[in-house]
């Protein structure tokens, strides 16, 4: 699986320079917080929201004791999960996203100060990841607090590559996008939480339950976008 996943990173890198870079001096330079696709970044963003075909959850669950008023929704299992152009418009019937079309190259498990379009972090789903989003606003300290809880979390030892953990992650990810229902949310494959502002407990209860619940194991930072480098170099 991960020598197929080698030969997508192969075959999609130079498409998504082309649909993710503006001019040449964009194309060559590091990628910048505009979130892997250049200057259609921010439509991407904007055009994420709630669906205009939801889908039901088969369970809601309120999290009991929560203070942010916390809801764990269960869908049906995602299905449809196919590769889409990158950096192309994708739409999705839960919000935030559980899974489902997504681009064919997935971001590194880490702290992200600018929004990742969906269409990437979807693909982390579907290889086991945890994505805690927020879209609130002066609220700083929540985001000091979820980074702490993403930067300490334990790598999973099934990101271990060839036996060696050096490039391994903890399955999780933590970036905005204003697109949510909720000042605060994760996603995993075909479960959501919601919340009205950040708990650190409970976001890490939601993550050390559900990483590894997608249908692909491939969650090495290795056979990520590096976001330190341009997209037609991320291969």
């Amino acid at each position: 699986m991960r020598a197929r996943f080698g030969l997508f990173l192969g075959v999609f890198c130079a498409p998504l320079a082309l649909a993710c870079g503006g001019d040449d001096e964009e194309q060559t330079g590091p990628v910048t917080p505009e979130g892997f696709c250049g200057k259609t970044t921010a439509a991407l963003i904007a055009a994420a929201g709630e669906p205009t075909e939801p889908i039901e959850p088969a369970a809601e669950e309120p999290v009991e004791g929560s203070a942010c008023n916390a809801v764990v929704r269960t869908y049906p299992p995602p299905t449809d999960a196919v590769h889409v152009p990158v950096c192309s418009d994708v739409s999705y019937g839960t919000n935030p996203p559980v899974g489902g079309r997504h681009y064919p190259l997935f971001p590194q498990f880490r702290v992200y100060d600018y929004a990742v379009p969906r269409g990437f972090y979807v693909h982390a789903l579907e290889h086991g990841g945890v994505v805690i989003t927020y879209s609130c606003a002066h609220c700083a300290d929540q985001v000091a607090s979820a980074r702490q809880l993403v930067e300490k979390l334990a790598i999973d030892p099934l990101c271990c590559s060839g036996g060696s953990c050096g490039d391994a992650s903890n399955r999780t990810m933590l970036t905005p996008d204003p697109g949510i229902p909720t000042a605060w949310a994760a996603s995993a494959w075909g479960t959501a939480l919601t919340a009205d502002c950040f708990e650190p407990e409970v976001f890490q209860a939601f993550a050390d339950r559900y990483r590894g619940a997608g249908p692909e194991q491939i969650c090495e930072n290795t056979f990520a976008i590096d976001p330190s480098r341009a997209p037609a170099s991320s291969n």
